[in-house]
């Protein structure tokens, strides 16, 4: 485990600028918050200066036609300042580096160092070849040839494309798949090709124990090859500290293990930046994805692409809509980012079906922030008479009220055939709320026992399975249609409902969004209408 000093943080006193790292860390943020300012601030400002080797994210990959070594002295000082001269101490070591490598403007500075990139490997190799001569002239034992950062180079970019060959000549590099094939200059190489060979070879010419600092470490690769090859050169150089700088929250997804802050801001003097805490119930993808994000979060059930998500993604079109799976989740992830508002200031909100769940718990969960709809569940926004009169008159229908009146007729027949199965579901959800409420303090077993069987007794089955059937008849009877759809749980009615409109009945739901992409607000007001206001 090594220490980082960073800046002092703007966001809180109390975030400590020492950062724990064991192997890297991921620096993530937004476009212009700041990350490449950070970048430079550790590469020229740090207490650890002396020992950061950065790549930039604006780099030229233009690669010469021939290679030739120099001494190793000379090649490994142009490509870490920028410049040869023997004079060279701590004292201008940093104006060198600023004013050549960088030209000037370490922060926007297009780095063209590809040349003396492989200048460097060349002579490594050389130097490499030549003391093996040495070494095998002077002894009677067989001893192996050593690897120079050229071999090891050329070993993990073949393994990262298998599909390619490195040719290694006395003078330039060239590409081939197989050995009958025509070999191609690297410069012919993809763009993808040549950054691969730049950045292994960068962090393999970095400095002994450095901080390599990498500025979009996946810019260029394709997302199946980024993982492994960081993981290979991360491997290799074990004794670094690599530090990425990044807003793909999906790179950064694949850095396990790492150290993580998220930076917002930089207003030219203060860096606005907070650790990403541990936190086992939250997914990392989704705690990255969500800390990237600049607007109010919105927690729902369901997977990516469901109901849930398309339709609140066209009523909360001003917040991230996040599918996180089911109501469990949805109350925990939005608990726990709400406990740490203080670090990332953003709003965050969940909603959840109602599911049976009685009103004193629907309250408990609106004060962490937590809502349902006013239907049982979400299909069921689908089916109010405000959303049903719209497709009916979008569809030209001579009697729209006529064609609600119809499927208001088959709702209650529905739910006239299902009402066993909702008082079934009522009463086993009921029993599931008061046994969740268990208290099980006690001084002994006996008395556990003894508050369980009280508890037992006191939920009369029969009783709440027989009220809920009353319920239903009474709803029923009533024709009180808007109190049916907050207590019907009933996936399949929206996959029936298209036969009124003339319609293949699974293409409904299909039908109202694409009418609301054709810009009818209406039906986008009446889903408001039984949505919290958040």
């Amino acid at each position: 485990m090594r220490e980082l000093h960073l800046p002092k943080s703007a966001i809180d006193d109390d975030i400590s600028n020492s950062i724990e790292i064991e192997n890297s860390l991921v620096i993530v943020g937004p476009n212009g918050s700041g990350k490449t300012r950070l970048g430079t601030w550790i590469e020229f400002e740090s207490s650890q200066k002396v020992n950061v080797h950065r790549i930039s994210a604006q780099k030229s990959l233009s690669i010469p036609n021939n290679i030739r070594p120099t001494s190793l002295e000379k090649s490994l000082m142009e490509l870490r300042i920028g410049y040869y001269h023997e004079n060279v101490n701590q004292n201008n070591y940093f104006n060198y580096k600023q004013n050549q490598r960088w030209s000037g403007n370490p922060a926007t500075s297009l780095l063209n160092d590809y040349g003396k990139l492989l200048t460097f490997l060349y002579s490594d190799d050389y130097e490499k070849m030549l003391e093996y001569k040495r070494k095998v002239k002077n002894s009677e034992e067989r001893i192996e040839p050593p690897k120079s950062k050229l071999d090891i180079t050329k070993e993990i970019w073949e393994s990262i494309i298998p599909h390619r060959r490195l040719y290694i000549s006395s003078s330039s590099i060239k590409t081939y798949v197989n050995e009958e094939e025509i070999k191609y200059n690297a410069t012919e190489m993809s763009d993808g090709e040549r950054v691969i060979l730049y950045l292994i070879g960068e962090c393999l010419s970095a400095p002994k124990d450095a901080i390599i600092v990498v500025d979009e470490p996946e810019l260029h690769l394709h997302k199946s090859i980024q993982r492994e090859l960081w993981d290979s050169i991360e491997n290799e150089r074990s004794d670094c500290i690599f530090i990425y700088l990044t807003h793909d929250l999906d790179f950064a997804s694949t850095r396990t293990g790492s150290t993580k802050i998220c930076l917002n801001n930089y207003d030219g003097n203060d860096f606005y930046w907070y650790p990403v805490k541990d936190k086992k119930e939250i997914p990392e993808d989704i705690y990255l994805e969500i800390l990237g994000s600049r607007d109010p979060i919105l927690f729902v059930e369901g997977e990516v692409g469901s109901y849930d998500e398309e339709l609140y993604n066209l009523v909360y079109n001003d917040f991230t809509i996040k599918s996180v799976g089911n109501c469990k989740k949805v109350i925990e992830i939005t608990k726990s980012f709400g406990d740490m508002y203080s670090l990332h200031n953003l709003d965050c909100y969940g909603i959840i079906d109602r599911d049976y769940r009685p009103e004193v718990h629907l309250e408990t969960y609106r004060e962490k922030d937590i809502y349902s709809p006013d239907v049982s569940e979400v299909e069921n926004l689908f089916l109010i008479d405000e959303v049903l009169l719209q497709v009916a008159r979008q569809f030209c229908e001579p009697s729209p009220e006529d064609i609600v009146d119809d499927i208001h007729s088959w709702i209650y027949d529905e739910f006239n055939k299902f009402k066993e199965v909702y008082a079934t579901e009522a009463t086993s959800a009921h029993v599931n709320y008061i046994l969740n409420g268990f208290n099980g303090k006690a001084n002994d077993i006996e008395e556990i026992k003894n508050n369980f069987q009280e508890l037992i007794r006191e939920i009369d089955l029969d009783d709440y399975y027989e009220r809920k059937i009353i319920y239903a008849n009474k709803l029923i009877d009533e024709k009180n249609y808007e109190e049916i759809l907050k207590v019907f749980n009933h996936k399949g009615l929206i996959n029936q409902v298209g036969k009124f409109f003339d319609i293949k009945p699974n293409t409904y739901t299909t039908k109202v969004k694409n009418i609301i992409k054709a810009g009818n607000e209406d039906i986008v007001q009446a889903f408001k209408m039984y949505l919290p206001e958040l």
